[in-house]
């Protein structure tokens, strides 16, 4: 039978309110989300869409720029005529490609799969849908009035795990924010912190004692990227549990983390290491080796934080971080909401959200017969 395949990238910005702007260390302040939505449709009837975000180059190190042209290029190596499940595995061959790229096309590839077999990603991935998946909230840096404002309203949502940033201004004054915020969490609200890599060694190792009494549920990349030696120094210097992010790249540095061991930790997220099937290799990994894990993601819309939520459903992680379209004004594909400090995706066929892609850019296609 003759197969017609037509593959389009749409893109859209996506923005939050003033008052929830990321802005992180390692970002600074981020005006909005630069998405990108990999359409693949059949003439057989398959279908799946996935989403990555394109302007995260402080953790790709990939230009915003060269996002789209990574996706296409990775697209006309796949052998299209073929069936999803042996595009998918084609996907992920051991060939350079920027993780981004690969991303997307996985979670089309999952999204369709899944989506035909009328069951959704969970299930796919060995897991079960659930009504509710507890997740952790953020306190980006901003103003201490937001600061504040946030906080309260956190913790009336019923979020019991909120990660402040950190290392953006003062040191001082993270020590008030925190006072604050454990003052009106109390005791029973797990808080984590979030330095992203920009304290030096001997910084981290000396702030870490400062924060010992706050008793934080971990302390997310104290040291930058790569510095091995001082993040496991750091590890040793204090009795707070504290994660890897922006130092966990690839599967090299999976290894190295793995043979750290434990109490260190892992931060897992789709677009960072390629897809949801490199997350699960990762997983396995580390907890052989004892080290917790916490699924996240990037700030991004409702479809990549749908499949993410979906790989949490599966995999169990201890954390799971899943606040990415919380409040965005303008999402593209509608459906996951929040209450009672958990993520709530609708149960579905693929991942249980709707593409309006009559409100994105049609950026490229490519088209043929099989």
């Amino acid at each position: 039978m003759n197969v017609e395949t037509s593959i389009r990238l749409y893109a859209a910005d996506l923005h939050y309110p003033r008052i929830l702007q990321v802005h992180t260390a390692s970002s600074g302040l981020i005006a909005f989300l630069s998405a990108r939505y990999l359409e693949i449709e059949r003439s057989d009837g398959f279908r799946g869409v996935g989403e990555v975000r394109a302007n995260i180059s402080y953790l790709s190190k990939l230009p915003e720029s060269a996002v789209d042209s990574a996706i296409q290029e990775l697209c006309r190596r796949l052998p299209w005529p073929a069936e999803p499940e042996e595009i998918l595995a084609a996907s992920q061959l051991p060939v350079q490609v920027p993780h981004v790229a690969r991303a997307a096309v996985e979670n089309a590839l999952l999204e369709g799969i899944a989506r035909r077999d009328g069951i959704c990603v969970a299930d796919y991935l060995g897991g079960r849908w659930q009504a509710a998946v507890p997740a952790n909230q953020c306190l980006f840096w901003g103003p201490d009035e937001n600061f504040d404002q946030l906080t309260v309203r956190y913790l009336s949502e019923g979020f019991r795990q909120i990660k402040m940033r950190i290392a953006v201004g003062p040191f001082a004054t993270d020590l008030m924010r925190l006072e604050r915020l454990r003052e009106r969490a109390g005791p029973s609200i797990a808080i984590a912190v979030d330095a992203n890599g920009v304290w030096t060694g001997k910084e981290a190792i000396s702030r870490l004692q400062a924060l010992e009494r706050f008793n934080l549920a971990y302390v997310e990349q104290p040291t930058p990227a790569g510095e091995w030696d001082a993040f496991s120094q750091a590890v040793q210097s204090t009795s707070i549990p504290l994660m890897l992010d922006e130092g966990l790249a690839d599967e090299s540095d999976i290894a190295r983390l793995a043979a750290l061991g434990p109490p260190a930790l892992a931060h897992l997220k789709i677009v960072k290491l390629g897809g949801p099937s490199a997350i699960a290799r990762a997983i396995r990994r580390l907890r052989d080796a004892g080290v917790g894990v916490m699924i996240g993601q990037m700030n991004e819309g409702g479809m990549a934080t749908a499949i993410t939520a979906q790989c949490a459903m599966a995999m169990k992680p201890e954390f799971a971080e899943l606040y990415g379209c919380y409040g965005l004004l303008d999402d593209v594909t509608p459906g996951v909401t929040y209450a009672e400090g958990a993520i709530l995706v609708p149960k579905g066929p693929g991942i249980g959200v709707m593409f309006e892609k009559s409100r994105c850019t049609n950026v490229w296609t490519m088209q043929f017969s099989s």
